[in-house]
């Protein structure tokens, strides 16, 4: 039987990093899926009023913006997997893919019920309880900037009921440009999407993906001269990008 998997692809640029980790990853869960991939950018779907006009008698679960969201609500009433993939905008999610988020309120009911985790929750509509895994890129070297984003995409999972199942997290994203120097990642993260499948990206594999490419202070120099241009530094970055692989084949070695 297929499997519905809902991804947002929450990057804004073309082509994206992050939507390329997104495909490994789906690829991983295997051909025998119904995938459904929404950018919100391109979407007309407006910011939740707050109007609670979905918890009303009279219009349960009714939003008053009849927008493109509908569009992902639709196939969130089936999905079996919810893939969150966005890049990192000063820490968090990007507008637009907190949009979407704010969004799901109407899977909200209004009573205030005791949480499994002690803490205070909604019931909620649907019944739907999908796997969500949190795909994200950051441009910097530390692993540690994704850590409000993890934070909060755990409690949007604990809130909607969402089975939390993972996460693909890499930084150093501005060094993926260099031939080869990403290839072990992009096998882990296809790996990953195969995890998932089983039912969830294991720690080890997360882990590894989160691995750094090179060391920070190199990497910093690196992106520094790909914003200044011109021959010299290509030339310099270059040098980095090799440095790099030879020093990940010492390791292996």
């Amino acid at each position: 039987m297929r499997s519905v998997v809902l991804a947002i692809s929450g990057s804004l640029r073309e082509p994206s990093f992050t939507e390329k980790i997104l495909d490994l990853c789906i690829k991983g869960l295997g051909e025998n899926q119904e995938v459904h991939k929404f950018y919100p950018h391109k979407m007309n779907i407006g910011p939740c009023k707050g109007c609670r006009s979905c918890w009303k008698p009279k219009t349960p679960g009714e939003c008053v913006q009849k927008d493109d969201f509908e569009q992902i609500l639709d196939v969130y009433k089936r999905a079996d997997y919810f893939l969150l993939a966005t890049p990192l905008y000063f820490f968090d999610l990007p507008a637009t893919v907190k949009n979407v988020i704010d969004r799901f309120f109407i899977i909200l009911e209004p009573a205030q019920i005791k949480s499994d985790e002690g803490g205070s929750t909604h019931p909620k509509r649907l019944g739907r309880h999908p796997k969500a895994a949190l795909i994200s890129s950051c441009g910097f070297a530390e692993i540690e900037n994704f850590d409000l984003l993890r934070q909060h995409f755990r409690l949007i999972c604990e809130h909607t009921d969402w089975s939390w199942s993972g996460e693909i997290l890499v930084s150093e994203a501005g060094a993926a440009a260099a031939p080869k120097l990403f290839d072990r990642k992009y096998n882990l993260i296809e790996k990953a999407g195969a995890e998932l499948l089983e039912g969830m990206i294991s720690q080890k594999t997360t882990n590894a993906i989160a691995a750094p490419v090179m060391p920070a202070e190199d990497y910093r120099r690196m992106v520094t001269l790909n914003f200044e241009g011109g021959v010299i530094a290509k030339a310099k970055v270059s040098l980095i990008a090799i440095k790099a692989m030879r020093d990940k084949k010492k390791i292996r070695e």
